[in-house]
């Protein structure tokens, strides 16, 4: 089997800064947020009062209806292609993290409902449905958005569609970075896109307990969830002797990963953190570096009690205590299904730019076992490792090295 270096030599993203790499990196360099007042719609009573939403209108798509996530996909991919030089990738491979669909109340009504019946779900109306615009079957299938984005690329290459909550993003350029590295593929299109900005998707978090009362803060003694963003992000990744050979700049290394799953409960981490830690060692392994050899963590950082606490002491668990660490959600939000992948792209760029982000929120530090940091930092790392951690005890950890 053979094993190659892969470089990304292109990225498409959209968050709550608005449209490219650029304007995320001056975001993030800034050190300001992207977080608004709530404009997708009314809340009505729900406990929502601001939202990373991307701030520009988006093309509707004919075959993907009314789906927001699926559009942010498709801009997504072709900003990626443009930033690459390529005009189409015939042979790449498609790997996409995705989340649940944006389902409205009448939604809910008009194409889930109809098919429930006295002993559940009602299988045979479900078959009967077969147009694109209602939500049942086709609309949920969430590998529909992977065939778009493959289609716009003319891409003939494998399609792959990871599910995995907030780690789905994470573990799709996982997937494809290992395509390439085995030398399946000369070039994959990889990332994650996802929108929950819609009141279905609010009120699943606020029954949760998850959203926070006011600005997310990651890693502060205040902190009490976080603000939910929406977003996009797809890289393209490729063999360093094909960039080479199309002359293309690489702007960053994938240098391994590592997936795990904590076995253990379905929206809280293992109290010691074992999914994480064991995510991390796989990255490293996967990677050949030592602890010592990652100059940064772009932590999954959440902002939630629980979850920040036990992320970092995972952190220094795998890495030791003098490492720096920081998060972007509270800049961005939340994008869920799509945060690995954008936080993928805030890595490319601070290695791409010789800087690392800061902490957005972090105002009153409690004593971490790592060096969470508040403010980015002109310190030109070599690695950066990127956590991403979804329900489900789903575990995702990338090592990016600078170009």
């Amino acid at each position: 089997m053979s094993s190659r270096e892969v470089v990304v030599t292109g990225v498409g993203v959209l968050t709550g800064y608005g449209r490219g790499l650029s304007v995320l990196s001056r975001g993030l360099h800034s050190n300001q947020g992207a977080t608004a007042p709530l404009v997708a719609f009314d809340p009505a009573g729900l406990p929502i009062g601001e939202a990373a939403e991307f701030p520009e209108p988006l093309a509707e798509v004919p075959g993907l209806p009314d789906d927001r996530k699926g559009w942010l996909a498709l801009e997504a991919v072709q900003d990626a292609l443009r930033s690459a030089g390529l005009n189409e990738a015939p042979e790449a491979g498609v790997y996409l993290g995705t989340g649940l669909s944006s389902v409205t109340p009448s939604e809910l009504e008009v194409d889930v409902l109809a098919h429930l019946g006295d002993q559940g779900l009602d299988h045979d109306a479900v078959m009967r449905d077969v147009d694109p615009r209602r939500a049942a079957p086709r609309r949920h299938l969430p590998e529909r958005v992977t065939a778009a984005v493959a289609d716009i690329a003319g891409a003939r290459g494998p399609q792959y569609t990871s599910f995995s909550a907030c780690a789905a993003g994470a573990q799709a350029i996982a997937e494809g970075a290992r395509a390439v590295r085995r030398g399946d593929l000369e070039v994959a299109l990889c990332g994650g896109h996802d929108s929950m900005i819609h009141p279905l998707g609010v009120l699943s978090f606020v029954v949760l307990g998850a959203l926070a009362a006011g600005p997310c803060r990651p890693f502060d003694r205040r902190r009490d969830g976080f603000v939910i963003g929406e977003g996009a992000a797809v890289l393209v990744l490729e063999s360093a002797d094909s960039a080479r050979r199309r002359g293309a700049r690489p702007m960053a290394r994938v240098l391994g990963s590592g997936t795990s799953v904590d076995a253990f409960q379905p929206t809280a981490p293992h109290a010691e953190g074992r999914g994480a830690i064991l995510a991390m060692n796989r990255s490293l392994k996967d990677s050949g570096l030592s602890p010592s050899q990652i100059s940064h963590v772009n932590a999954h950082g959440t902002g939630t009690p629980i979850g920040d606490a036990i992320e970092a002491r995972a952190i220094a668990a795998v890495l030791g205590s003098e490492v720096p660490v920081s998060s972007i959600k509270g800049a961005v939000g939340h994008c869920i299904a799509a945060a690995g992948a954008v936080e993928a792209a805030a890595c490319v760029a601070a290695l791409d730019e010789g800087w690392s982000p800061g902490t957005l929120g972090l105002e009153q530090p409690e004593d971490w076992p790592v060096q969470v940091r508040p403010e980015p930092l002109e310190d030109a790392p070599e690695t950066i490792l990127s956590n991403s951690f979804g329900f489900g005890g789903q575990n995702c950890a990338l090592v990016f090295g600078r170009a």
